[in-house]
């Protein structure tokens, strides 16, 4: 929609113009394109930004030169050209081990090639009868027709490798603005009003890229432009007899407002919001408008910018393709259909209108399943429950783990034990293991913990060997803090003399 407006206002533009003092030409030039990037990113400026330099471009198109003041001296310069934009980035390895393991160089490029109208109210100042001095300042909106990127590799082999994609465009991240908007200066020679030469700047005030992180991306533009005149504007070929006594460009004797500045569609007379009725009959002067509502705009009552008389939802904002109407969301969810991935089941905007998953099927769904890929219960949080029997048999092999005395050395007959817990380990790679050494009251305080904890770690260490992911396990040495039985007899002091195993997923 906004692209259709931009080519209908270019060709009101041009269309309008040829009735008045306009001058056509065309021409093109050459450029220099950078992008000046701004970011938090740690490190960016020390290891990306000094890599980046400027692209070289052309441009090229139609111009058109409009008086706009009392005098010949102030003009409006514009044209409706092609121009590319971008930038490269360039940087070498010292070592092959720096980049991508083997990398040694890379070479990138962004490329980017807009429709761009440039408008700039440019000032004349003669230097000699056939020679003027051109100066302005002004805007530019531009209209991105295509683009691409483009990646180029070299190991520390001398391989190659090269990647060039188009550049998507949108809303999103990793996208680019179909729309680019800035300011831009110039400065050159006019000869004779036949040839045209000027140095030109621009750079762009919004962002033209929506990067993953946060930041900014302007294109910035230094070049030069060639224009050769086609016609010569109508003020030099107007005769000393044609009066014109309100400099509007309309004759006296056609001027139905003579002495108001006006303009050739409403007769000499003034029109305010340049909409070919005069004020005097323009209900809204201030307002660009149509004859049909008295040069009042259309109504819109939403404001979508469908006139009422089009829009088949007038009190609801929408969008042309739907007639008016916004964009369908035919599950309720929240998420329009264009944009949902599963338009007729409800779900969140996160997973692109879909339920969040379930993948192992339990029932409970990946962001509250603490084992998302086992099925469970939702009583133990999408996980297996262990059974009794499984328990019972752990402890029991808890119980018939023992230690040389005073040393974390497992005794050869807790062997067995230790393997049957590595095999129940390996057999469901989901489940932990929590290992827990504890003593009697026998000794130091200090020396019971250390005792306890190297014994935790010591079987910890025989069933990793035993091919069970340590990352699986925890080690811990309680020593005599939480005893089970009296440390008073010597029956309850061995009983406190254990090992205890806890498994959870």
């Amino acid at each position: 929609m906004k692209s259709i407006g931009l080519l209908v206002a270019v060709n009101v533009l041009i269309f309008s113009s040829l009735s008045a003092q306009i001058k056509i030409g065309a021409g093109g030039g050459a450029h220099l394109s950078s992008v000046v990037e701004k970011n938090d990113l740690p490190g960016w400026n020390a290891q990306y930004k000094g890599y980046y330099t400027s692209i070289s471009g052309f441009h090229a198109g139609v111009f058109a030169e409009l008086p706009i003041g009392m005098k010949d001296n102030l003009r409006l310069l514009s044209s409706l050209q092609y121009t590319s934009k971008g930038r490269n980035f360039a940087r070498s390895y010292d070592s092959a081990k720096t980049f991508n393991s083997d990398t040694s160089s890379i070479l990138a490029s962004w490329k980017t090639n807009y429709i761009e109208l440039p408008v700039t109210v440019a000032y004349r100042i003669p230097i000699s009868k056939h020679v003027n001095f051109v100066a302005g300042l002004g805007g530019y909106a531009a209209y991105m027709i295509n683009g691409k990127t483009s990646y180029d590799f070299y190991n520390a082999s001398g391989e190659h490798t090269a990647f060039k994609n188009k550049m998507a465009s949108g809303d999103n991240v990793n996208t680019y603005n179909k729309l680019d908007f800035g300011a831009q200066a110039l400065a050159g020679l006019d000869f004779n009003d036949r040839v045209m030469f000027t140095l030109n700047y621009s750079r762009g005030l919004s962002d033209f890229y929506t990067a993953t992180y946060g930041g900014s991306f302007k294109h910035e533009a230094l070049g030069a432009t060639l224009v050769i005149w086609l016609t010569k504007s109508k003020t030099s070929r107007v005769k000393d007899e044609v009066k014109d006594t309100d400099q509007d460009g309309v004759p006296d004797k056609l001027d139905q407002c003579n002495g108001e500045n006006g303009t050739a569609a409403s007769n000499g007379c003034p029109d305010t919001d340049s909409d070919g009725i005069p004020d005097k009959e323009d209900k809204c002067p201030g307002i660009s408008g149509l004859a049909k509502y008295g040069g009042c705009p259309a109504p819109d009552a939403d404001k979508d910018g469908i006139p009422d008389e089009e829009d088949k939802c007038p009190d609801v904002a929408g969008i042309a393709k739907y007639g008016g109407c916004p964009v369908p969301d035919s599950d309720n969810d929240g998420v329009n259909d264009e944009e949902d991935a599963c338009k007729d089941i409800a779900g969140t905007l996160k997973y692109k209108g879909c339920p969040v998953p379930d993948s192992d099927n339990d029932g409970v769904n990946d962001e509250e399943d603490k084992c998302p890929m086992k099925p469970g219960s939702k009583q133990n949080n999408g996980c297996p429950v262990i059974g009794r029997s499984m328990i019972d048999e752990i402890n029991k092999a808890a119980h018939n783990i023992l230690f040389d005395v005073n040393s974390e050395n497992i005794k050869v007959t807790s062997y067995a034990s230790l393997d049957k817990i590595a095999e129940i380990l390996i057999k469901d790679k989901d489940m932990k293991l929590t290992i827990e050494g504890h003593t009697d009251n026998t000794g130091s305080v200090r020396l019971n913990q250390i005792l306890s904890g190297k014994r935790a770690l010591a079987i910890k260490i025989y069933l990793v060997n035993k091919g069970v992911a340590h990352d699986r396990m925890t080690a811990l040495g309680f020593g005599s803090e939480h005893p089970i039985a009296s440390n008073n007899t010597e029956a309850g002091r061995a009983k406190n003399r254990r090992v205890e195993f806890k498994v959870t997923y």
